[in-house]
Formats: C-alpha cells, structure tokens, sequence
C-alpha cells in the first residue's frame, strides 16, 4: 500500500507527499502558484499514491443471479460462538488457515520483492506458475516505468564536512545532473539577478512574494544550471510549477537554507550539486483467467499488488493480497469445474507490479484497454495491506453497502470507511476510469513499508474475513453483456 498527507495548500490538485512528518505544500506565497498536473513521488520512508474522488457509475447495478450456484459459505444459523459468545464464520477461518499457508510459503521464499527488480519478477513468476497450476491461463503484461528514485542525495555541498541536505524536488522539475558555485539570489525578484547572469551557477533562493514558477524561470533564463529554494518558514515543503520546469528544482527546509547561506558567507567559492534524475523500471502484471467463462456477460476484476518496497518482508503488505487472491482462485477453480459455470461472468485476476512507487502496474492496465473492453468490467475488489487491524472497506458507495450486508449476514465483523486519509492502492485506477471499485484492508497501517511487517505481525482473521466477503459478492453481480 501507498502512504502520503495530503496538500494543505489552497487551490492545490493532487496530494502527493513525503513521510518521515515532513509538512509539505504544495504553492508558494502566490495563490495562483498551484500545479496543473502533480508527480507521483514515493516518500522518503514509504511511497506516494493517487486520491481519488469516487466516481459513480451507472453501470454498476447489482443484483443477485438466480442461476448462478453459490461459491459455499456458512449460513449464518450454523455459526458457531467463540466463548464470548460473538459468532464466527467457519469459512473465515478455513480459508485464513489457507491463506497462511500460502503466506508463509511466499514471504519465505520472495522477499523482498522491491518494485521493478529481479524480487518482484521472481515473485511474479512464482504466481503465474501457481495460477497455472489451478488451471488459470496465465499471462504477464510487460511494462516499463520512469521513476524518480526517492533514495538519492538530490542537493549536496561539494566538499569535506559539509552537511547533508534532505531536499525534495519540486514537482514538474526539470531533470538533470549538475553542478556549480552556490550563488544566492534573495526571493528571485528582477532585481536579485546580478547583471553578469547566472551563466552555470546553481541558484539559491528564498521561498516566498512571487511564485516557484517565476523563481526558477529568472534564474534559470539568466543561465542558472539548477534552483534550490529554501522554506521561509521552518520545515521543509514540497512546491510545484505549473509548467514543466527548464532546469532542475529541489526545497530545503528554512534551517538547511539558513545553513547554506552561513556556509557561503564563510566559503564563497562554495560549490553545489543537484542531481534529479529518472530512472527506468522493468515490471509486469500477472493476468489469469480461466479460458471457457462466460466473458459475454462481462468480467469481474479481483485484484492485489505483489511488490514491495525494499528492506521489508512485506507479509501484511501486500502478501496478504497475494495470498488471498491464490485462495480465492483455488476456491472459484475447484466451483466452476465442479458445478460447471457457477457464474455468468467472467472472474479475472490480476496482480499488479510496482504499486509501491506510484500505482504503475494497475495504471497501465486500466490505459491499455479499450473502450469496449473498460465497459464490460462490472467491478473490480481490490485486496491490499490485510495484516493488521480491523477488516475494513472502502470504495464505490453501492459495492461498500453489499460488502456491509453480506457481512452482516455471515456474521462477519467488517468496517465501512470513509477514504483513508493518506492511504490508497490499485482500486484508484480503476475508480479513476469509472470502474466501480471496493478495497478490502486492514485498517492498522503502523507497520506497513517497514521492516517490522513480518510474518509474526499478520491477523489471519482479517484475510477470512474479507475472503468470505470477497467471494460472497461474486455471486451478487448481474450479467453485463457487451455492447
């Protein structure tokens, strides 16, 4: 799962930032300094996401299907009581005890599983080996990613002793590699500029009077190789020009600015680097569907991301989305062979490579089907982050209330969530190209893009729980013939 805060910026689109209780912002001084487009960025500690708006659509009716045979869950008269007396779900814990198995087995064996390296491709074929072996068709979908590294010293002082800079490029900077004497500049006005330009130099600048846009464009037409703009407040924050900057752009906080300014009263020769630049990533998504389903009355999508970022076992995050997606598949397997074409749709699963760093894999899905194809999907249920917790929900308002019902009805204990304040996943892109969507979570997220998600920190109970949901809902989905 993605984590951010969102801009408290008036004015301004998008909520991109970084972690580690950094404040950002997203203008500067001048209201009108807000971003056109934003740039997903992965934040120091964890990684950034989409927030979407729920989109309604009208093509998202449910009804129950007379004809279909129900995937098996316990009706609510044979559940048992747990001493307390609150009644369980014996499919909920069949199918946690599942799912474990298969945790256990995949955290083991492929972690870490960094977004776009030889982790996540190992990972990748591990499941696509997995899927086939139930009697899925199985496929991967190539993609290639250009991704700001979140793990790169930006701005540095050349030199012995010289401090180091947490700096954060502007969104929509320009790219590059450069360096150069350190020159301040003041806030950037006309007259800050010194009449010999700033032919190769790398600008100084204080926040604040006149937008970033205006700042970076001044020096960089005086001939400036790079800007660094420090916070005129304390903290560090995170800006955004409204057109693609000339030249690269990064902020400092106010005391890292101040710092530099005491620097080069002490060396003015002091010489600056700031280093913004892409790389390109190499992932895949695992696409599986069985081969003789009824994709004329359309398709269900049930989906889970299976990278992590690095350093972490990633058990809860997202190896519980993996795993539950195998359960679930094993499960509609075993129903569509033994009652012959249990549902009128199709079932598609789909496990998307690097979510981590910006929601990439689920993206380029979503982009890459045509218009036809993106109408006769009736939902898509998102699974992701189901380690710790509560078992929650949030997404489209119609799939949240059948969620709420059938857990109701299945003595499942299931939480209906506003959108998660600084959290998202891969049900955004699918929302986002009005697709009705439903995530399934746990909703303690203290532990996630950590080294502490681990094995022993896992709740089955959460997997159970969104599984018999999750399944449960399958068979509430009218058919969607194509157009």
């Amino acid at each position: 799962m993605k984590t951010l805060k969102r801009l408290i910026c008036p004015g301004a689109w998008g909520a991109f930032t970084v972690a580690l209780g950094v404040a950002l912002a997203a203008c500067g001084d001048a209201p009108e300094d807000t971003p056109a487009r934003a740039q997903p960025t992965t934040p120091l500690a964890a990684a950034a996401t989409l927030t979407v708006q729920e989109v309604p659509s009208p093509q998202a009716t449910a009804t129950s299907i007379p004809a279909a045979t129900p995937i098996p869950v316990s009706p609510p008269t044979t559940a048992p009581a747990t001493p307390s007396g609150t009644p369980t779900n014996p499919d909920a814990e069949r199918l946690a005890a599942k799912g474990m198995e298969i945790l256990t087995k995949f955290t083991e064996e492929y972690s870490p599983r960094e977004s776009g390296s030889d982790g996540e491709l190992a990972a990748a074929e591990f499941i696509k080996g997995y899927m086939e072996e139930l009697g899925f068709d199985a496929k991967l979908q190539q993609l290639e990613v250009e991704h700001l590294p979140w793990d790169e010293e930006f701005v540095s002082l050349v030199g012995d002793d010289m401090p180091n800079l947490r700096a954060v490029p502007l969104a929509r900077t320009g790219y590059g590699d450069v360096g150069g004497p350190l020159v301040s500049v003041g806030k950037a006005f006309e007259d800050d500029i010194p009449d010999g330009g700033l032919k190769g130099v790398v600008a100084l600048i204080q926040r604040g009077e006149i937008t970033f846009e205006e700042k970076v464009n001044r020096v960089a037409d005086a001939g400036a190789a790079a800007a660094i703009i420090y916070n005129n407040e304390r903290g560090i924050f995170r800006g955004a020009l409204q057109s693609d900057g000339p030249i690269p752009a990064a902020s400092l906080s106010l005391e890292q600015g101040e710092q530099a300014l005491e620097l080069l009263e002490a060396e003015p020769e002091l010489e600056a680097r700031v280093k913004i630049q892409t790389v390109l990533l190499d992932s895949q998504n695992v696409i599986a569907e069985l081969n003789d389903q009824a994709a004329e009355c359309g398709v269900v999508v049930l989906g889970a991301h299976y990278d992590s970022v690095a350093d972490t076992q990633a058990a809860g995050d997202n190896g519980t989305g993996v795993a539950s997606l195998l359960v679930m598949a094993e499960e509609l397997a075993n129903a569509h062979y033994d009652e012959e074409r249990p549902l009128p749709y199709a079932v598609r699963f789909i496990f998307f490579g690097v979510e981590e760093i910006g929601l990439y894999g689920s993206r380029h899905y979503v982009d890459e089907l045509s218009e036809e194809e993106r109408q006769s999907i009736i939902a898509m249920l998102n699974f992701d982050a189901m380690g710790k917790g509560e078992a929650s929900v949030e997404g489209s308002a119609e799939l949240t209330e059948m969620a709420a019902e059938l857990a109701a009805e299945n003595h499942i204990a299931l939480k209906n969530m506003p959108s998660a304040e600084g959290f998202g996943s891969d049900h955004a892109s699918f929302m986002n190209a009005d697709i009705p969507a439903l995530f399934f979570f746990g909703d303690d997220f203290s532990i996630i893009n950590s080294p502490d998600d681990v094995l022993e920190e896992v709740e089955p109970s959460i997997m159970g729980a969104h599984m018999v949901v999750g399944l449960g809902l399958l068979q509430e989905f009218e058919c969607k013939p194509r157009s």
